[in-house]
This record gives structure tokens, sequence and C-alpha cells, in this order.
């Protein structure tokens, strides 16, 4: 039985479709084309994307999509992890006399430490009780000191708190909720894309000046996008791959 990527060759061929032609037909990229051709899988970002790109370019070559994904499953062994063992802990045995020396050891120290206490507190050639004397008092004087007049300081005024000024948002804010697995790539202001692979149930919020773009979505679906507060409407269905939407402050207007 041919492969899978022999499969979606030969078909293509029949069609007489080069790599770009099949590019733009499939919207599916050259180099994306060629792992699942050769069955390069570890080139696309996850089994699921493989998946989704599999049934799209079957669907587009005429080929059964349940097919091609059962004969792609049935190619794809599991890795089986490996058992590392724990080596067994040797419990040491410690001699009966051990115990006994310590104990003895530790009492000894105690009677030391009681015996230096002792002769802190009583030294030889001290009185028990020294004679007390005390130091007379002195006599108030005659005349009654002068008190000075008290005044009462005056109490700070409290001043005013300092006004807040709210701070008002600008640029842009996407917001993706991912609920399925999804991969994507994602470029802001022009800047080089960052690309990365989502579970279902979380999110990512990317934030840019002037321009956000979604330059490949996987699983288009999957994906729920949200600007500055305002909801877009649904980049695509289950499965399908989504490229180049583009959004600035004209996409807000027309929300």
């Amino acid at each position: 039985m041919a492969g899978v990527g022999q499969m979606l060759r030969l078909a293509r061929e029949e069609k007489e479709w080069n790599l770009l032609e099949t590019e733009e037909i499939t919207k599916i990229r050259v180099r994306y084309i060629q792992a699942l051709e050769e069955e390069e899988y570890g080139i696309l970002p996850g089994a699921t994307y493989v998946k989704g790109y599999l049934r799209t370019y079957a669907k587009q070559l005429g080929l059964n999509p349940d097919e091609v994904i059962e004969l792609y499953s049935v190619s794809i062994k599991p890795e089986v992890a490996p058992v590392i063992e724990s080596p067994e802990r040797i419990v040491k045995s410690r001699p009966s006399w051990v115990r006994p020396l310590i104990i003895g050891g530790m009492a000894l120290v105690a009677i030391a430490l009681a015996i230096g206490i002792k002769s802190l507190y009583h030294p030889e050639g001290t009185p028990e009780n020294p004679t007390y004397s005390s130091t007379p008092l002195i006599s108030a004087p005659d005349q009654e000191p002068t008190v000075p007049s008290q005044t009462t300081p005056e109490s700070p005024t409290p001043s005013s708190p300092p006004s807040v000024v709210a701070s008002t948002q600008d640029g842009l804010t996407a917001q993706l909720v991912f609920t399925q697995a999804c991969w994507i790539e994602i470029k802001i202001d022009g800047q080089a894309p960052f690309q990365g692979t989502f579970a279902a149930g979380t999110s990512k919020e990317v934030k840019g000046t002037d321009k956000i773009e979604l330059v490949s979505i996987g699983n288009a679906g999957g994906v729920t996008v949200t600007l500055n507060g305002k909801a877009l409407p649904s980049l695509g269905k289950p499965g399908q791959v989504r490229h180049n939407v583009v959004l600035t402050k004209d996409t807000l207007n027309q929300l």
C-alpha cells in the first residue's frame, strides 16, 4: 500500500499542479506541502495541524479525507517512554553501643554547664549579704520653680489628595481565546513574526500600535478574537487554514 505522502504527490501530479499552484489553491505553504508529501511531519507544528492540513489537502486533490487520516494514524507509531528503576536504598545499621555513649557524653556536658553557671552567680570571696548604704536625699528649694507657659502647636492643615487622571488606552489590543487546539503565527507592527501552539481553554493577549497581523492560523474555527473589547466575526470553520488576517484601527471602526 502506498504511503500518505506518495498518495498525495501522485494525486497532485495527475492534476498537473506545481507546488506554487498547489499553495494558491489549498492555501497551504509550499514547505508544509513538501513536508506532507515527504512524510516529514516534524516540520509541522503538531499532530493536530498535520491532520488539519491532510484533510484540507486531500479534499482539494479529490481524495477521501477520512482514508488519508486513517492511513496517517496507522503509519505513526507511539513512542514508549523508558522506565527508570530507582536503586534500592541502602540502610546502614548503627552499632548498639553508640547510643549509650552519646547519652553519657550529653550528661557530662550538662553537669559541666551547671557547675559553670553556679560559679558565675556565687564567686568565691564575695559576702552573701553585703551592707547597703543609701544616698541622702536632696532637699527641695524654698521657692517654687516657675513653670513656663505652654502653647498649643497648630495642627497642620491636611493637604488635598492629588487629582487622579484616568488613563486612556492607546493602540490595539487583541484577545485570542482558543476553544480548540490551534497553531498560530502573529506579526506586530511589521516586526519579525512569532508562532506557537495553544491548547483548548487557553488565551493570548497581543498588543500593537498600528497593525496586528495573523499571518497563519492552523485551525480558524478553534479561536475567537476580540479587538479592543469588540468581538470579531468567526475566522473560519474547524480545521480550516487562514492566512493574512490584518487587524487595524479601521477594522475596529467597522465592528
